[in-house]
């Protein structure tokens, strides 16, 4: 029976070439529309390479510190990190970062012009938070880290760009701002998308100069963010919060606030900045899913309405199949199986046109509808888990399901309840 009901739907899709086209050319902008918009969520929440303990993780990423009048707000002191976030208990792995703003760039000796990197000071622990695949080598160590010794662990496309190669080149030399780093290990690049664990070149913050960098007034302000991993996130913010009360009992003065932080990868990923106390995560689904909604809604009402018309100049031909015997159940269920060979046609293009978006707008398209932080000076890659995911595949097939039930059900129902002599009057 399906093979019949498609083999009409094929006939019926050659002969009735601009409705098809038509039709599955706007099923492809819906798809495309709503398969982009999962994509850009699904990229920021789920776990993903490096980040696949993103269940459990949770970042620090600015502090508000008062004294008197006077408020600064900025990232974490190498003092807060050592002295509090370290200390908490409630994290398995804590890894503190400076998020470097300035150009850095690596300079060669042989004329070429300076390559422009993301370059990330951290400590040992960043390579236990984030799961980096190491091609060759290993990152940096802890008596590296300690010591201050200028290693250096680069990505696989920051080697192929200095080297020519990623074999062999642990051992080499660098020069990252005129200044020499060992290369230490060579690791696969993630995609700049995240950028927490985003990096060309990761340096243990110890070997770069005034990585202390002291606040004069406020001894919790500085450069540095914290992420973690935790087991019980409510347990990790009371200890903040008691952390917090710590701070400003041995500070005087001081007011220090963190906020809601720690938080969590999904709140982040909805929350326009970390000390924003009016987010309601009621209001943030309610948002999102009217988008989504629209994007869904609108193509589907579109070709409902061509479906209606194209029901009316066949309602001749139902008519004469009804006075044969032909069931209305039967007549509905080879009318949905011909409007969902077209929306598969259409989603299939969809997809294919959203994979293209992707690999080509990646910054453009997750900076203007995810609202993610986006230096589009470097080249925005999308990893293959971010492309190629099964939650993707089956978010598509859903909405080919639902946009091929919403615009062909409605209209195809009432054609079909229409008494049998006014359908052949239509002949």
């Amino acid at each position: 029976m399906l093979i019949t009901h498609f083999k009409q739907a094929w006939q019926l899709l050659r002969q009735n070439k601009l409705f098809s086209g038509i039709y599955i050319f706007g099923t492809a902008l819906a798809i495309t529309s709503t398969t982009l918009f999962g994509i850009v969520y699904y990229v920021k929440i789920a776990p993903v390479y490096p980040e696949y303990n993103r269940s459990r993780q949770a970042e620090i990423t600015s502090a508000e510190e008062r004294e008197g009048k006077s408020m600064s707000q900025s990232g974490i002191s190498l003092l807060g990190i050592k002295d509090y976030i370290y200390k908490l208990k409630n994290a398995t792995d804590i890894s503190a970062y400076v998020e470097l703003w300035l150009p850095h760039a690596v300079n060669f000796d042989d004329g070429r012009p300076d390559l422009n990197i993301k370059l990330k000071p951290a400590d040992p622990a960043f390579f236990k938070v984030f799961s980096y695949e190491f091609i060759d080598g290993s990152p940096f160590s802890q008596i590296d880290f300690e010591s201050g010794i200028k290693k250096a662990a680069i990505s696989d496309f920051t080697a192929e760009k200095i080297f020519g190669t990623t074999d062999g080149v642990v051992g080499k030399t660098v020069s990252i701002d005129f200044t020499n780093y060992t290369v230490c290990g060579v690791f696969s690049e993630g995609s700049a998308i995240n950028a927490t664990s985003f990096a060309h070149i990761i340096v243990p913050y110890t070997s770069v100069d005034g990585f202390a960098d002291p606040h004069p007034t406020k001894p919790f302000m500085g450069s540095y963010k914290a992420v973690m991993l935790t087991d019980n996130l409510d347990a990790l913010k009371a200890e903040t919060r008691a952390m917090e009360s710590r701070y400003n009992a041995d500070h005087e003065g001081h007011k220090l606030s963190l906020w809601d932080q720690p938080e969590s990868i999904l709140t982040m990923a909805f929350k326009e900045w970390p000390g924003d106390t009016n987010f309601d995560w009621a209001e943030a689904l309610r948002h999102n899913s009217l988008i989504l909604l629209v994007l869904l809604l609108v193509p589907a009402l579109n070709l409902s309405g061509m479906i209606s018309g194209r029901m009316d100049s066949r309602s001749s031909e139902l008519g004469l199949r009804k006075s044969f015997g032909a069931t209305d159940r039967h007549l509905l269920s080879q009318v949905l199986w011909e409007n969902l060979l077209l929306t598969i046609i259409g989603g299939a293009i969809g997809l294919i046109f959203s994979w293209f978006i992707m690999s080509t707008e990646a910054g453009w398209l997750f900076a203007s509808i995810g609202g993610s932080d986006i230096d589009n000076s470097y080249v925005v890659r999308l990893t293959p888990d971010m492309m190629f995911a099964p939650a993707i595949f089956a978010f598509a097939f859903a909405v080919c399901i639902i946009l091929n039930i919403l615009s062909a059900l409605a209209p195809a129902w009432l054609s079909l309840r229409r008494p049998i002599v006014n359908s052949l009057k239509d002949k």
